[in-house]
């Protein structure tokens, strides 16, 4: 799934760059988008981030349109990975990419649950 991404003034650093630690907030709204789009509802809470990864390959600059991929990479029995890339509009040029590992999660028992099949359905359209 691809999305356009909006920046907003607080998003850039002294030197008019996107702040680094903004791409994790990106990848965090493009989780929220592929969420509801693949399950047809908000993000569900019955999931944790477990793991987050950036590696930044090129500077994006203030007003700068960019869009952002994310795609399932793996779908474990309690998990699963999305992989994202982050793209200039203008050249489609490779600004960062990244990683974050979602757990399904027993509030109650405080531990890791099994995807439910629906769910893990679902996680193969993004």
């Amino acid at each position: 799934m691809r999305f356009s991404l909006e920046t907003r003034y607080p998003d850039y650093d002294t030197k008019g760059h996107v702040n680094n630690a903004t791409f994790l907030t990106f990848f965090e709204i493009a989780r929220g988008r592929a969420w509801t789009e693949a399950m047809g509802q908000p993000v569900d809470p019955d999931f944790i981030l477990a793991e987050a990864s950036v590696r930044y390959l090129s500077e994006a600059m203030i007003g700068e349109p960019l869009d952002i991929e994310i795609t399932t990479a793996e779908v474990r029995t309690k998990a699963w990975v999305w992989t994202y890339a982050i793209r200039r509009v203008s050249d489609n040029g490779l600004v960062a990419e990244g990683r974050t590992v979602q757990v399904m999660f027993d509030y109650h028992s405080k531990r890791p649950i099994a995807i439910p099949e629906e769910i893990r359905k679902r996680l193969t359209v993004v």
